[in-house]
């Protein structure tokens, strides 16, 4: 975790109580906004993006070695893409 300081005389003896981070040296206030508070997590499917690729597969021959190998980067092991190289 990184070290929190005080921009107004360097020290590093903050505490944090409620939403507020105090500098125990010289008594700076600092609000913690929301973004500051915690990392939050989050998932992207891509489930949506490998149909596609695997539907121009189907439809664009030519191209099969292409998609098929943009969607083995993305899921290594998707045996259906393995069937167009």
């Amino acid at each position: 975790m990184k070290k929190i300081i005080c921009q107004y005389c360097g020290s590093g003896d903050i505490v944090t109580e409620g939403n507020k981070r105090i500098c125990r040296y010289c008594r700076s206030v600092y609000v913690v906004e929301q973004s500051d508070a915690g990392i939050k997590n989050s998932e992207i499917s891509l489930k949506n993006d490998i149909d596609q690729l695997l539907e121009k597969c189907r439809r664009d021959p030519k191209n099969a070695y292409r998609y098929a190998n943009l969607i083995l980067d993305i899921d290594p092991g998707n045996e259906e893409a393995e069937k167009f190289l």
